[in-house]
């Protein structure tokens, strides 16, 4: 019985996460950002040097992506959506 809540809930999560994707587009990549500053941070601490740095690479790329692609939805809701009040 454990194993099949435990299956449940992850669905749940699951579904939670690819609602909240599709409602923020930027999101994921924000997330990869986390979670590879947080690898190379470890990587560094092990003495990986070269690693910490292809993998904070990456974690700017993801960031950049995370940006643009937040700038884009924003843009694009302000195009289709009623405008705003100057004052």
């Amino acid at each position: 019985m454990g194993l099949v809540v435990g299956v449940r809930r992850l669905r749940v999560l699951l579904s939670r996460v690819v609602r909240w994707a599709g409602e923020n587009p930027g999101g994921p990549f924000a997330l990869a950002f986390m979670a590879l500053l947080l690898m190379a941070a470890v990587a560094l601490a092990r003495g990986s040097e070269d690693l910490a740095n292809r993998l904070a690479e990456y974690a700017y790329y993801s960031l950049v992506a995370a940006v643009v692609l937040e700038l884009a939805s924003t843009l694009l809701s302000r195009e289709g959506g009623e405008e705003e009040d100057g004052g």
